[in-house]
């Protein structure tokens, strides 16, 4: 059963890549374990889906950042979604997404999460061995 179709809006920014992941391991475990509690009140935990997912973020924050820290910094989102039954593996056999970031003003931040149909990837799924 896909999500298809499904907007989630959390009321968080992703943070930079140099922010979240490169400071002492126990801040960043506390970063994971907040986008996780976030994530699982929109989202009931589930046996893990046997179907590729596709996602679009979308950050809305009040200062841009360049694309690699937006990337690196949204990690614990599929950690989360892992642990949650709604990705099987964030793997390109399992999980594409594409990142987008815009500047809002600061009362205004968040990050949105939408579940599109996989179709027209199919060519980017290696054959199981």
């Amino acid at each position: 059963m896909g999500e298809t179709g499904r907007l989630l809006i959390i009321a968080r920014k992703v943070p930079s890549q140099n922010q979240s992941q490169y400071r002492h391991w126990s801040l960043y475990h506390a970063e994971k374990e907040a986008w996780f509690i976030m994530l699982r009140a929109k989202l009931s935990p589930r046996k893990p889906v046997a179907e590729p997912v596709r996602l679009v973020l979308r950050s809305y924050r009040s200062r841009l950042m360049d694309y690699a820290n937006l990337v690196g910094g949204a990690k614990p989102i599929p950690d989360a979604l892992i642990r949650l039954g709604y990705l099987k593996d964030d793997s390109p056999r399992w999980f594409h997404c594409e990142y987008f970031q815009f500047q809002v003003a600061k009362s205004e931040e968040r990050t949105e999460l939408e579940f599109i149909p996989w179709a027209g990837f199919d060519h980017m799924i290696e054959p199981e061995r």
